[in-house]
């Protein structure tokens, strides 16, 4: 049993690095302090200017997710995920 708590525990820590509304990795990843959801910052933001263009609230791109107002001010820089989704970048370039 303490073997599958680790497991699970380990799951729920791995982060994605592709971008819900792009489908592809980050490049300036961008974390919503509501919700602790990603995105690329430019996807985003374009997607919240849009919706907002049309009197209408930017939900949260990520399926199942509660937060139906994402605000520019919710989001902040995570420079962590944009490092570590750089060393991917790098380390898989390598032959």
């Amino acid at each position: 049993m303490e073997e599958l708590d680790e497991d699970i525990a380990v799951t729920q820590t791995q982060v994605n690095f592709t971008c819900p509304l792009t489908q592809v990795d980050m490049v300036n990843p961008m974390k919503n302090k509501e919700c602790n959801h990603h995105y690329d910052e430019g996807a985003i933001l374009a997607m919240i200017k849009a919706r907002h263009s049309q009197k209408k609230n930017c939900r949260c791109p990520v399926v199942g997710c509660g937060n139906t107002d994402v605000k520019q001010s919710d989001l902040i820089p995570d420079q962590i995920l944009r490092r570590k989704i750089q060393s991917k970048k790098t380390n898989g370039n390598r032959t």
